[in-house]
C-alpha cells in the first residue's frame, strides 16, 4: 500500500509539472464579467398590471397655458397632458416614457416646444419635446443632479430650473440653486446660489427682472420654516447687474412673534408691473372631508410700481413651505394669460380661470 501512495504521489507531481509548463495562452482564462444592465426607469419590475380609468379631477396639478392661449399643458400622476384652454378631453403627450416621472410642463416662447422634469434616464433632470409630444430629448441628464421648475427666458435660448446636488460629504442637500440652461444643452450657468436659498422662479417679458423666493430660515430643526415668521419672502434679481432686492421682508423674533406673512411662488405678469403670489392667511382655515386645518394659503397681487397688495383668490392649495426635501414645487404651476387680465390655476382638484381684475374663477371643463 505505501508503494502504491508513493506512486500516486509522483503521478500527481508529474501532473502538476505538466500542467504548470503549459503556456498561458494555452490554459482556459475565466469568462470575462459582464457589466450589470443599466438601470432603464421606464420599465417596471415585478409582476404589474394595467389599471385604466377616467377621471375628470387631479392633485397638485402643475400647468402651463401655450402663448397663443390654445392650450393648457398640466401634469397628471406622471404624465404631461394638453386640454383645449376652453375646455375638453385632455391627450396624454407622454404616453411612450412607460412608468418614467414627467411633470411640470413649461410651453416655449413660440408655442413650439414643451420644457419639462423626467426621470427617464434615471434621475430629475431637464428635458425637451415638440408641442405634440413628440421628439422627445433631453437638455442634460446627470445623475448627482435633479432639477425642478423650467422656466424659458423670454428669447426662447434659455431655461431656467432649479437645481440641487443629491449628495455631499456631509449628507444629502437641501438648498437648491436656480441655473441657466442653453436648450441645446451644455453645463448651465448659475444665476443665484444655493446660499440664497431660491425657489421658484419667474422671468420678466422684457428679461430684465428674475423673481424668486428664498427661505430664509434654516431648514433644521423642523419646524424653523414657517412661512407665517417670515421664513419664505419674495426678491427679484436684476439679471444685467445680478443685485439682488427685496419685494417683501420681516422675520419674527422670539420677543414678538409678528411678521408680514411673506409670500412664496411670485409670477410676474406680462407686462411687468403685477406678481401674483402665495401668502397665507394667519387665522384663515380649511376644511375637506371633515376634517379642518389651517392657515390656508391665498393668492394675492402686487402692484411693482405702488407696493399696493390685494387678496386674487381664496383659498389656493396650501402651500410646502415646510417640507425640506420636497421634489414638487411649493404650490403646483400657474400661468398668466398672454394679455394679462386672467390666469389660470390648479386648485381643488381642478383648473380654474381667474379674472384678475373681478376675482372671478371659473372651471374649466374636461
Amino acid at each position: 500500500m505505501k508503494a502504491i501512495a508513493r506512486s500516486l504521489r509522483v503521478l500527481g507531481w508529474l501532473a502538476a509539472l505538466a500542467v504548470s509548463t503549459v503556456p498561458m495562452a494555452a490554459q482556459e482564462k475565466p469568462a470575462p464579467e459582464k457589466p450589470p444592465a443599466e438601470w432603464d426607469t421606464t420599465k417596471a419590475r415585478g409582476q404589474t398590471r394595467d389599471i385604466d380609468f377616467d377621471t375628470n379631477e387631479g392633485t397638485w396639478m402643475a400647468l402651463t397655458l401655450s402663448p397663443d392661449g390654445k392650450w393648457i399643458a398640466f401634469d397628471l400622476l406622471g404624465h404631461i397632458y394638453r386640454v383645449p384652454a376652453s375646455g375638453g378631453k385632455a391627450e396624454c403627450l407622454t404616453q411612450d416614457s412607460g412608468i418614467a416621472l414627467n411633470m411640470q410642463p413649461r410651453y416655449s416662447p413660440d408655442g413650439k416646444a414643451i420644457a419639462f422634469i423626467s426621470d427617464r434616464k434615471g434621475q430629475n433632470n431637464l428635458w425637451l419635446m415638440d408641442a405634440d409630444g413628440k421628439n422627445p430629448r433631453p437638455v442634460f441628464t446627470d445623475k448627482t443632479s435633479r432639477a425642478r421648475s423650467p422656466v424659458w427666458t423670454p428669447d426662447g435660448n434659455y431655461i431656467i430650473v432649479q437645481r440641487q446636488g443629491t449628495r455631499r460629504e456631509s449628507g444629502p442637500e437641501f438648498n437648491w440653486s436656480l441655473v441657466r440652461y442653453h436648450q441645446g444643452g451644455g453645463a448651465g450657468v448659475e444665476l443665484v446660489s444655493k446660499d440664497k436659498s431660491p425657489g421658484w422662479h419667474s422671468i420678466s417679458r422684457d428679461g430684465r427682472y428674475l423673481y424668486f423666493d428664498a427661505q430664509l430660515c434654516p431648514p433644521l430643526p423642523f419646524g424653523h420654516t414657517d412661512p407665517m415668521l417670515g421664513c419664505a419672502q419674495l426678491r427679484r434679481m436684476n439679471l444685467q447687474t445680478r443685485k439682488i432686492e427685496e419685494i417683501t421682508g420681516g422675520q419674527a423674533e422670539q420677543q414678538d412673534r409678528c411678521s408680514s406673512g411673506g409670500g412664496v411662488a411670485p409670477e410676474v405678469s406680462p407686462d411687468g408691473r403685477y406678481v401674483a403670489f402665495g401668502r397665507r392667511i394667519p387665522d384663515g382655515l380649511e376644511s375637506y372631508k371633515g376634517h379642518t386645518f389651517g392657515p390656508r394659503t391665498a393668492l394675492w397681487l402686487r402692484d411693482m410700481q405702488t407696493g399696493e397688495e390685494r387678496l386674487l383668490m381664496d383659498p389656493i392649495e396650501l402651500d410646502e413651505s415646510e417640507e425640506i426635501s420636497r421634489q414638487m414645487p411649493i404650490l403646483p404651476g400657474m400661468a398668466w394669460t398672454a394679455d394679462g387680465k386672467s390666469m389660470v390655476i390648479s386648485q381643488g382638484g381642478k383648473i380654474r380661470r381667474l379674472s384678475v381684475d373681478s376675482g372671478k374663477v371659473e372651471t374649466i371643463a374636461r
